[in-house]
């Protein structure tokens, strides 16, 4: 049987270990609020995990990076996962609300070790291939597998949760253990640099490197912005389905499996888009743009069809901008600190998104649904300016990979 060639095999282990994580948390998420519900915790009760969670999320995530860099992005991503399935087992059979706050904070535990890891390790393997462009074509279509498989574990939770609610998440949390394992042996491992001999110092210098990146500003300014469209998405679209058009319960479920499918066909499209030579730029202000443009239908015409046609255009689009804004991102961080810094835009990201959504909420309650369907709209064009001068300002005139090694004072 002939081999594969490494940057495939590569490519395959990366897919694997991301389906993987999507499939076990679409298992998780399908279930557990009403699996906390069934077991006794009121929705403040409830709202209380989901802050801890947050929190200790930001808060393990800043660091990990510096520990994936360090000690192994492989070896942090296997770890990742076990600790990610410890934290769902005890979170399918815990019976108090205690117990759901250690699982919870378990699980963010696991998830800050995994983000960005697979990524970082996978992009450094094909540099040493010379192949740095190849993930271009194959983030994206890795983005396209990814969400085939949300549908997989959609459908699975539908299943195994007939036969018991803690069902979803107990093979969640199979599946995260079984794939650390599989991380653990699998290949060989890479690392960033280090320049200081406490983990503290180390943290805080790369901090500072962050800080004083131009790049990385406006990349996490891009991001926010974004995240803010995103998080509008989030909180709004169920609900308003749900008590503003009237629509059954039941059809959620439907449409989830629609948007789902929908951003895996985004996906293969963004990738023939890369094969074809198309500007990352204008892929991802395309994106947000058709994005932008679901919302604003979404909050102009309270229909049941244009809700859902709105939604399906604004999914598209967001598949669109995040697989291939993902891809681009990785040209303008440091190879030595790759886990490091897109750890930090994540946990910063994470902390924006806290504070976004009780604006949202605020938002929500006082001037009604419409005006966050506008809000989003207007938070994807302004992440378009922030790309568009991005671009213009940092980019073009010569600020290369080679010069984001170094800060930008």
């Amino acid at each position: 049987m002939k081999t594969l060639p490494a940057h495939k095999q590569y490519s395959i282990f990366v897919g694997v270990m991301l389906s993987g994580y999507n499939l076990a948390d679409k298992l998780y998420g399908a279930v557990y609020i009403v699996l906390m519900s069934m077991r006794g915790i009121d929705p403040l009760q409830i709202s209380i995990v989901f802050a801890v969670s947050s929190l200790s999320l930001a808060i393990f995530d800043y660091p990990s990076g510096n520990l994936s860099d360090l000690f192994g992005r492989k070896k942090l991503t296997a770890i990742g996962f076990f600790t990610w399935g410890i934290g769902l087992c005890l979170f399918a059979f815990a019976s108090n609300l205690m117990l759901f706050i250690v699982s919870a904070v378990i699980m963010s535990l696991g998830v800050a070790l995994i983000s960005g890891s697979p990524q970082a390790w996978y992009i450094d393997k094909l540099d040493d291939l010379g192949m740095l462009d190849y993930k271009n074509v194959v983030l994206p279509r890795l983005n396209g597998f990814i969400s085939a498989f949300a549908i997989v574990g959609a459908f699975l939770a539908t299943v195994s949760s007939n036969v018991h609610l803690y069902l979803p998440v107990a093979i969640a949390g199979i599946v995260a253990i079984g794939l650390g394992i599989y991380a653990w042996f699998r290949f060989t491992d890479n690392y960033g640099e280090r320049t200081e001999e406490n983990i503290f110092k180390e943290v805080y210098n790369t901090s500072v490197d962050f800080a004083k990146n131009k790049l990385m500003r406006f990349i996490l300014l891009k991001s926010i912005f974004s995240h803010a469209g995103l998080l509008a998405f989030l909180l709004t679209w169920q609900v308003y389905g749900v008590n503003e058009l009237h629509m059954s319960v039941s059809y959620l479920g439907i449409i989830l499996v629609v948007f789902m499918a929908v951003m895996s066909v985004s996906s293969f499209f963004v990738s023939y888009l890369a094969k074809r030579k198309v500007s990352p730029v204008k892929i991802i202000t395309g994106g947000t743009l058709i994005s932008a443009l679901g919302l604003l239908l979404v909050g102009l015409f309270p229909n049941p069809v244009v809700f859902v046609g709105g939604l399906i255009l604004f999914e598209f689009g967001l598949a669109m901008e995040s697989s291939c804004f993902g891809a681009w991102v990785q040209d303008f961080i440091p190879r030595s600190k790759r886990a490091t810094f897109s750890s930090g835009l994540s946990a910063l990201k994470s902390l924006a998104g806290f504070a976004i959504t009780l604006v949202l909420g605020l938002l929500t309650e006082r001037l009604g649904y419409s005006f966050i369907w506008y809000l989003g709209a207007a938070s994807l064009l302004i992440s378009i300016t922030v790309l568009i001068y991005l671009n213009a300002k940092h980019v073009r005139i010569g600020v290369n990979q080679a010069e984001a090694e170094q800060p930008a004072l």
